[in-house]
């Protein structure tokens, strides 16, 4: 199964995702959505399970929960947006997650954690 990671979009769908995300079995959004529109985007290319972030509040955070837990291929995936408010379940071995902007693969405590970075437009720092 593959796995496209997407957070922080801001409300912004850049049209890279869509190549990019060729070929994925379900996308994952780490929060900071920003617009229906997003979400509707990434449903045509794939089932898309997401989560709110902070910046969703303004938008009743899309009616989304602050972190869902999913057995995918085997797997148990924790996605949530601020890392602070992680509750991963026991058994859990992978923690997505968004806020920061920066894009993270690391492992700690047996679980791999894993930032896709920012696809927005919005408090973004190139480097």
């Amino acid at each position: 199964m593959l796995i496209g990671l997407i957070a922080d979009t801001h409300g912004f769908f850049d049209p890279r995702v869509p190549p990019a995300f060729h070929g994925v079995d379900l996308i994952l959004h780490a929060g900071d959505i920003g617009s229906t529109e997003v979400l509707t985007a990434l449903g045509k290319i794939s089932s898309v399970k997401a989560v709110a972030g902070n910046n969703d509040v303004h938008l009743a955070a899309l009616g989304l929960p602050v972190h869902v837990d999913l057995a995918v291929a085997g797997s148990r995936i924790h996605l949530v947006h601020r890392l602070r408010d992680a509750a991963p379940l026991e058994g859990t071995e992978v923690v997505v997650y968004g806020h920061s902007h920066k894009a993270v693969v690391a492992e700690s405590d047996g679980r791999l954690y894993v930032n896709p970075g920012a696809a927005g437009r919005v408090g973004f720092t190139r480097r």
